[in-house]
């Protein structure tokens, strides 16, 4: 038995909890006279199997067996039939890439015999129910059984159960040799003459390694036969032991899967069962935010909405406080305490303009909270909307519903706009046209806009992932991965198929647009956001390279949790981004010409407000040729800003520093910033360079530290700062960066003219999130940086390093007693100026949250007659 534990199978009476139960099997039932394949399909299926039993996969037929597999997949999708999740992929790797590898090809072919089994023997397969749905709390220990009651096909020894897991979680780690230790599985029969080992198997994609094979939980029969009168139960967190249970992540979800596999010949061909969800839900309340709307008329009523939320941001549950709320530091109303995690406040409005900034306050002083900065105007000529572009539910390799996604988006986030752009790499036909009756469903002008897309999953060799948006759902249809595999092929067949002033497409940088492409008349914007990292290099390359675009951020969220998205471990370790669009009013055409029109700009989540001109003109647009270029605008913060960086032609030409303080007298009590920051620029054709770890302790020679803390910390799972207990005057800190900054601030006592600070970094490695094409991860030596206090008190001090090409720096900065979080722009150029110089502005807070303007040409042509706007003087 090669050492593994023995399960006897037994009798397990299961309590009478929530039952999720598939009312049928995975086979679809037909009859003789109705069939759920067309006379033409039916006959190339028919032939597909028969190939396929006689013949294996090769270079030479395996890519029409993947395109006649594709429509049977999505014949069978049609009329409720569940697929394997990594068919569409699959299919889009051999037929659409001609990436035809021995495994892939013995894919193909283990798929066509479980469509094969389904078709021919509907009730081969049993049915799998589960106890204990949720919702749980997040973190929580709990105990969850799947059963699978066998249908007409047998299991024999060899066969088994593949206990697989979603890899997007920070659920525990299964386990099934330890009974008294936390997230034990084991498994148990009816049948008392049937025995299970503890095996192990090797899978890829979303439910294994994702992009590599990784080993997951196997339980393998090893005697007895499995009938159809026998049943088998997977229980995870069998305490019976002394274990304290499955621990489910802590991220709230409506539908977390818990996939299970059986192989029931013994042949290692693993058949999807329907896959069984609980929901999790937001834990105790620690933390309160406001949102209303970025601009409004004076008079004009509007809604404030106050969400209570767990430490993970989730939706709080359980008893919520009583909160007073202030304006501008004066009273304005109560909100009494209830079990209702989300107030609505109608009705509110002010008489003057001016900018209004709500707090929200617990009665007892432990839970406070801000709004967005609300900026009322006498007749606002454009709004500031803000959307997510970019999110995934799943349907792809993500978690939740497609109606969870938006419900979220409209409730919790508070959007003014939202796509659900589904891989299309992972989604059938049925699953697109779920999306389009979503964003019938959920649209409703002047209140949420709902439009339709997706994401078109290309490697970066073939041009990079994509987002594409639709003005409409009038017949619209993707271009999928599967048939259209390049870049080039994508532009064609949607200018083919649809008037291109209905088509938008948005490239983003994780895995990196082919920014030496551009339709201009389709592709108008650039993510250069998101929780993947900050990008801005990537909106620059753009801009190199001649295309004529504007910036947005997105979340690029996988959980459900769009444009409010907590960070992952991992890739995904930061907050999303939002796309902030300025248009005349909440409605999906207004919306979508505004975005086709660079009428947009980007941030870090935070709702900061930034309105630039340049001569004039708005963001997004050419105006007409002068020698003098005069930037103008305001910046009205979420919190107090750092810089204001002015760009011309991708490089910097101006920076107002509002951070740094001016005060080099002696003072025993000083305020410092420690910023970290690492850049994501490949400087070649590339994946971005990955998340770069900083790790180490802060001390302070001759003072003290007397507070330390780091507004730019957003991520509770993977950062910390913390003063060490143990050593006096020490700062403990784990932060991540990856081409954005994060900082410490420090509050000093004892200072004298021989302060020093001193950081030690450990020992790191960079952690990238897509693969690198050309470079290996990078090894970051420790070191020691010391920084002498005089120096920092004259003016920033930077120390700069390059990693194998890569520039990353620490500066020590004396900051400001009173930092301002509204800025009047005004910068002017007259450097060199040449037909189509580009400018934008970029503004940066303490608290790591970032804004880019789009950028505005000075003279030149345009790549885009028909649709930009030039403006005369």
């Amino acid at each position: 038995m090669h050492g593994w534990p023995i399960f006897r199978a037994a009798v397990v009476w299961l309590p009478c909890l929530c039952v999720s139960q598939w009312a049928m099997s995975q086979g679809v039932q037909r009859s003789s006279s109705e069939d759920y394949l067309s006379e033409e399909l039916r006959a190339r299926v028919e032939v597909l199997k028969d190939d396929v039993r006689t013949t294996p996969a090769n270079a030479d037929n395996g890519v029409q067996r993947a395109f006649v597999l594709w429509d049977w997949a999505n014949a069978y999708a049609g009329v409720g039939g569940v697929l394997p999740v990594e068919l569409p992929a699959l299919v889009a790797r051999v037929g659409g890439q001609r990436q035809a590898g021995a495994a892939a090809l013995r894919q193909i072919d283990r798929y066509v015999r479980e469509l094969t089994l389904h078709d021919e023997k509907p009730s081969a397969i049993g049915v799998l129910t589960s106890q204990a749905s949720g919702p749980f709390l997040p973190g929580s220990y709990v105990t969850i059984r799947q059963t699978y009651q066998f249908g007409d096909m047998e299991m024999v020894p060899g066969g088994g159960f593949f206990v697989a897991k979603h890899f997007m979680s920070n659920q525990g780690a299964y386990q099934a040799k330890k009974p008294k230790a936390d997230n034990y599985i084991t498994i148990t029969s009816t049948n008392p003459k049937a025995r299970f080992v503890v095996d192990s198997k090797q899978m890829s994609g979303m439910h294994g390694g994702f992009r590599n094979a990784s080993p997951g939980l196997f339980f393998r029969l090893s005697e007895g036969l499995l009938t159809k009168r026998d049943a088998v139960t997977i229980t995870y967190g069998d305490r019976r032991g002394g274990s304290n249970g499955f621990r489910v992540q802590t991220f709230s979800n409506s539908a977390f899967p818990l996939p299970l596999y059986v192989d029931l010949k013994g042949t290692r061909d693993l058949l999807t069962l329907p896959i069984q969800t609980y929901a999790v839900q937001g834990g105790p309340v620690m933390g309160v935010h406001g949102f209303g709307p970025s601009i409004v008329k004076t008079g004009e009523s509007f809604v404030l909405s106050i969400r209570s939320e767990d430490r993970y941001r989730n939706r709080a549950s359980g008893p919520i406080p009583e909160y007073t709320v202030t304006v501008n530091d004066q009273p304005y109303a109560t909100i009494q305490a209830s079990d209702q995690a989300i107030t609505l406040l109608p009705e509110n409005h002010f008489d003057a303009p001016g900018v209004y900034r709500f707090h929200i306050r617990s009665t007892d002083g432990a839970i406070e909270g801000d709004c967005n900065p609300i900026w009322v105007q006498d007749d606002p000529e454009l709004r500031v909307y803000w959307g997510d572009t970019h999110g995934h539910c799943g349907f792809a390799e993500g978690q939740g519903t497609p109606e969870s996604f938006f419900e979220f988006g409209r409730d919790d986030a508070r959007l003014d706009f939202l796509t659900h752009s589904e891989h299309d790499i992972w989604m059938d036909d049925t699953e697109w046209q779920s999306l389009i009756n979503n964003v019938d469903r959920y649209n409703n002008d002047g209140e949420f806009v709902a439009i339709l897309g997706y994401e078109w999953t290309a490697d970066t060799r073939r041009g990079g992932h994509h987002n594409v948006f639709f003005r409409d759902t009038h017949n619209r249809k993707r271009v999928p991965n599967q048939t259209t595999p390049v870049l080039s092929q994508l532009y064609r067949r949607l200018a083919n198929q649809n008037d291109m002033r209905d088509v938008l497409i948005i490239p983003h940088a994780h895995m990196a647009g082919e920014y030496r492409m551009n339709d201009p008349h389709m592709e108008t914007l650039v993510e250069i956001m998101s929780m993947h990292g900050n990008f801005e290099w990537f909106g620059r390359m753009y801009l190199q390279h001649g295309h004529e675009v504007g910036f947005v951020a997105a979340s690029d969220d996988h959980l459900s949790h769009p444009g409010y998205a907590s960070p992952l471990p991992g890739g995904l370790s930061q907050p999303g981004g939002l796309a902030a669009v300025l248009a005349p009013e909440k409605t999906r055409d207004a919306i979508f010409d505004a975005l086709k029109d660079l009428a947009a700009y980007a941030t870090t989540q935070q709702r900061i407000i930034l309105d630039v001109k340049t001569n004039g003109a708005r963001m997004g647009t050419r105006t007409s040729y002068a020698a003098i270029r005069r930037i103008t605008g305001r910046v009205i913060a979420t919190a107090p800003i750092a810089d204001v960086c002015l760009l011309k032609n991708g490089d910097v030409i101006a920076t107002k520093d509002l951070i740094t303080s001016q005060d080099p007298h002696p003072r025993d009590k000083r305020s410092l910033e420690v910023s970290f920051y690492s850049e994501s620029d490949p400087h070649v054709r590339d994946n971005p360079r990955g998340w770069r770890p900083w790790r180490g302790r802060l001390s302070v020679r001759n003072g003290t530290v007397r507070h330390a803390s780091s507004p730019s910390m957003t991520n509770p799972l993977s950062e910390s700062v913390a003063i060490d207990d143990a050593v006096a005057g020490q700062v403990n800190f784990r932060l991540r960066t990856r081409g954005s900054h994060k900082n410490i601030l420090l509050d000093l006592d004892g200072c004298t003219d021989q302060t020093e600070i001193m950081i030690d970094l450990s020992a790191a490695k960079e952690q990238p999130t897509s693969p690198p094409l050309f470079r290996r991860n990078v090894d970051m030596p420790p070191q020691t940086i010391r920084f002498p206090l005089r120096d920092v008190l004259q003016k920033p001090v930077t120390h700069k390093k390059s990693i194998r090409g890569f520039e990353e720096s620490v500066t020590v900065r004396h900051v400001v007693d009173h930092p301002v979080m509204d800025y009047v722009i005004d910068f002017t150029d007259a450097e060199s100026p040449k037909h189509g110089d580009y400018y934008f502005v970029r503004v940066r807070q303490i608290d790591g949250g970032v804004a880019w303007s789009s950028p505005v040409w000075i003279g030149g042509f345009s790549k885009r007659h028909d649709h930009v706007h030039v403006h005369e003087k």
